[in-house]
């Protein structure tokens, strides 16, 4: 547990080196979270402003060892039409995101020095279901893995009878250049018209703390070569030097030809060019890396999705709620559920995907995945509105 502790914002002994604690400590207090009873929890902090229980309109999974069963999922995505979720069995699933079922999956293949942290699937325009693109942010083996889904399996179960085949991987341990510590999620630049992969972006944390580029060698090809990282490890809010302390999620905003970054361990969201410059910080409070509590700010910003009107639903995995964000303010557009182990309630949530209408949030802590409708509106929230009962109008 210790060894956990040290490592979940990232920095083990470079970290050790530069006297640095802060995160790990905060860390601690999280993983009580994780474990402590939730009236226990708001009885020793001021609880986090809530949206009430999320009306829930699906529940995916349980705990347990079986297919479309979960022991402490932490990531998930959507490839437009099947859910795709990773628990701490290291299993890959795919899901039936109305009923829950399984459809295949596999186990990675190796697993026992740590699982993935971040899973993003990929559906070129007009592709088929068997041939979604899976990239694992295999964070412990320090790489990404690359699956072609296969065809989907109504009785599928990943370890006797998988359904992915690997067709790529890169990286390896180190701190130069095509090399990761600990990566975190892979965020697709698809080309145009949506039939190509042009660009990767893959994050890191555990010292290096940056953001890495990849390219295929070849148009549409699975052989990627690596470009240039930007970033490093720190708190900063300036544009020059950028700094991250574990950017946890990324995501393309297609429309704005922008890259969104969860800068986790300093509790703020950052909009970037492609090209990795920065345009703007929001959250982070007055230091640029405290965590908050009220509308706009977070603790933990663990996932990040955007949404068909260019709102941005983040997942905080500190304050177990979910908040909906103007790209171009950075305000608050809502506040969406609250800690609990009850239905509509979350605990320690890492990931949201979206299906269709349908908004689905991985609540980790809760072994399940929740899905609402997708929240609508404009009305900015002021900074002194504690509870958002619905989504404003």
């Amino acid at each position: 547990m210790a060894r956990w502790l040290w490592t979940t914002c990232g920095w083990g002994r470079r970290a050790e080196a530069r006297g640095v604690g802060r995160c790990a400590l905060v860390a601690a207090l999280v993983l009580g979270v994780v474990f402590a009873p939730a009236a226990l929890m708001q009885g020793c902090s001021r609880a986090a402003p809530s949206g009430g229980p999320l009306v829930v309109t699906r529940t995916v999974g349980e705990v347990g060892t079986a297919p479309g069963q979960f022991s402490y999922p932490r990531c998930l995505d959507s490839d437009g039409k099947t859910l795709w979720v990773i628990d701490k069995l290291a299993r890959v699933q795919r899901l039936d995101p109305e009923t829950g079922d399984s459809l295949g999956g596999w186990r990675m293949p190796q697993w026992q020095i740590g699982k993935p942290a971040g899973v993003t699937a990929w559906r070129a325009a007009g592709a088929s279901d068997a041939d979604v693109l899976v990239f694992v942010a295999d964070t412990h083996y320090h790489r990404v893995m690359i699956y072609r889904a296969g065809p989907i399996d109504e009785n599928g179960d990943d370890e006797n009878s998988p359904t992915g085949e690997l067709v790529g991987q890169f990286g390896s341990f180190g701190a130069g250049p095509g090399q990761f510590i600990y990566t975190t999620k892979v965020a697709i630049l698809p080309s145009a018209d949506g039939s190509r992969i042009e660009r990767l972006y893959v994050g890191e944390y555990g010292g290096n703390d940056r953001i890495g580029i990849w390219e295929p060698k070849t148009p549409g090809g699975l052989d990627f070569e690596f470009k240039r990282t930007f970033g490093a490890f720190g708190g900063g809010r300036e544009k020059e030097p950028l700094q991250f302390n574990r950017p946890q999620s990324l995501v393309v905003d297609v429309a704005r030809r922008e890259l969104i970054v969860s800068d986790a361990c300093n509790h703020r969201v950052g909009r970037l060019t492609l090209d990795g410059e920065l345009i703007a910080w929001y959250g982070g409070g007055a230091s640029g890396q405290d965590p908050g509590q009220g509308p706009g700010e977070f603790n933990y910003p663990y996932g990040v999705t955007i949404l068909d009107d260019g709102s941005l639903m983040v997942v905080e995995f500190g304050n177990s709620r979910v908040q909906r964000i103007d790209l171009a303010t950075g305000k608050s557009l809502g506040i969406m559920g609250q800690r609990g182990r009850l239905k509509g309630e979350l605990a320690t949530p890492w990931a949201s995907a979206v299906v269709g209408e349908t908004l689905f949030v991985l609540d980790s802590g809760n072994n399940r995945i929740v899905g609402f409708d997708v929240p609508r509106g404009s009305r900015m929230l002021a900074a002194e509105e504690v509870r958002t009962g619905d989504t404003p109008q």
